[in-house]
């Protein structure tokens, strides 16, 4: 069945490439045309994969050799020194798009390459809802610009942030700037009564953090 879906997209799109890689089924696509394919494998019956379930991105900086090796603070961090000993890896990055199908049962990864100098993907949220969030994330943590995206902002770390820290030459003792605490309207603390009684989140209160008595609410 896999081998199937393979043929049905080289047979559609004859420029991409398939493959198997430990037991997974994967399509390599042009960038230009990553939004056509996976539109056709979502809509198309014979494939059905309504379901996004990940989109994965992949730093290859340390790919095929060991710049770590003790030379480094951690085993994700390229050191600098090691960096120059080695000839650049391009295309640097992928992004890789983790489908399936619920009604036919079978997955497909579509995958596209990145060069470091070029670092841009045409957004898919118009195909899948929750793309929204997975394209912030690795914008967030990689730098890559998903174009046409409606919201496209940092997902876990603050605006001011500089860098991308799931690159592997993101230094993993880098100190960031210090900025101005913000105030947010709907503040999450877990479970427990809020300020609105018993039984009410504080994520439901809209009372800012400003407002909150830090003595009472732990």
């Amino acid at each position: 069945m896999a081998q199937a879906l393979l043929e049905l997209v080289r047979g559609k799109f004859p420029d991409t490439t398939g493959s198997s890689h430990r037991g997974d089924e994967v399509v390599t696509v042009k960038r230009e045309a990553v939004v056509d394919v996976i539109g056709f494998l979502r809509n198309d019956l014979a494939s059905d994969m309504k379901l996004l379930r990940q989109i994965a991105a992949v730093d290859l900086l340390t790919y095929k050799t060991e710049t770590t090796g003790g030379g480094s603070i951690a085993s994700i961090e390229a050191t600098p020194y090691s960096s120059s000993q080695k000839q650049p890896i391009e295309p640097r990055f992928y992004v890789a798009y983790n489908l399936y199908s619920i009604t036919k049962r079978q997955s497909l990864r579509v995958k596209v390459e990145l060069r470091s100098d070029d670092m841009k993907l045409p957004t898919i949220t118009g195909l899948y809802r929750t793309a929204d969030w997975w394209e912030r994330y690795i914008y967030d943590m990689f730098g890559v610009e998903f174009t046409g995206h409606p919201n496209l902002k940092r997902l876990m770390l603050y605006p001011e942030f500089v860098g991308h820290p799931l690159r592997k030459d993101y230094p993993v003792r880098k100190r960031q700037l210090l900025v101005p605490e913000l105030d947010f309207p709907d503040l999450v603390r877990g479970p427990g009564p809020g300020p609105g009684g018993a039984g009410v989140p504080m994520s439901q209160t809209h009372v800012g953090r400003a407002n909150v008595d830090p003595n009472t609410y732990d």
